[in-house]
């Protein structure tokens, strides 16, 4: 039998990874300690559970202090858009929820009529904690099912 959600905490899940998408699309890196834990663990794998490898980076970090000077650096140049559906959430612990979330994302130079153009889409499955009252991302797996890139 499923344990019950503590009362607000769908909601404060949704809004937060919803602000995860705006912030990493804005390059506001700078805030994303409102979402995340300092302990974050992250790994994108494909469909075979390979980590994948992009530019001689394997994506997986154990800090979000290094994950966000990657990506900081990373997406400085580029614009991205991530669009997330409502996720499949179970409390595992009195402290911790598992959150289940599909996305597709678009990646692409910012020239408008030329460059790189990238369309992808996966499930992030996703531990989150409760610390002094709210509701933080410490672990995330993104299992990548889909990547098509195209030259303009």
């Amino acid at each position: 039998m499923a344990l019950e959600l503590p009362a607000g905490a769908a909601e404060t899940i949704v809004r937060k990874k919803a602000k995860y998408c705006r912030l990493a699309d804005s390059n506001a890196w700078h805030l994303v300690d409102e979402v995340f834990l300092p302990d974050l663990e992250f790994k994108a794998v494909d469909d075979k559970d390979a980590v994948v490898h992009i530019n001689d980076t394997d994506y997986h970090w154990t800090s979000l202090a290094d994950w966000v000077a990657y990506f900081s650096k990373t997406f400085a140049p580029i614009q991205t858009m991530h669009v997330v559906g409502y996720p499949e959430l179970e409390l595992v612990a009195p402290d911790e929820i598992r959150a289940i979330f599909g996305v597709q994302y678009f990646v692409g130079t910012k020239e408008a009529d030329k460059g790189l153009h990238g369309t992808g889409g996966g499930h992030y499955f996703e531990t989150w904690k409760l610390k002094d009252g709210d509701w933080f991302i410490q672990k995330i797996k993104f299992v990548r099912i889909y990547w098509k890139e195209m030259t303009l």
